[in-house]
């Protein structure tokens, strides 16, 4: 018994740091709004929220990277703002993002029939 006791006492191991993940938060999924913006977002209508994620979702890795930094030089800004305010916000960011996208895409279609 005594041996047992000695053995519990050397283990510096608490039970709850054994549940706690270990490294960085994993990135948002594809699509998926970032972490932080989901109660931002959840205040847009129903119509929005499935905009935005269709927006996220088609993203290219460079307006993925312009997205990011938008988000970083807002969150200075975002602290003083509503929810539905930064949700409209974040949204309002993503239409240009994807109007950018439908711009450049349309100077590379090819008239097939002409």
């Amino acid at each position: 018994m005594q041996i047992q006791s000695a053995s519990q006492a050397v283990n510096p191991m608490n039970t709850s740091e054994v549940n706690r993940p270990k490294g960085p938060p994993p990135p948002p999924r594809e699509g998926g709004v970032p972490p932080g913006l989901e109660s931002a977002v959840s205040t847009l209508s129903s119509e929005e929220q499935s905009a935005v994620t269709d927006m996220l979702a088609s993203l290219s890795k460079d307006q993925q990277t312009t997205l990011k930094s938008q988000l970083d030089s807002l969150r200075d800004k975002g602290s003083s703002m509503s929810q539905e305010e930064l949700g409209g916000t974040f949204k309002d960011i993503l239409t240009s993002l994807s109007a950018e996208q439908s711009d450049s895409s349309s100077l590379n279609q090819v008239d097939v029939f002409a």
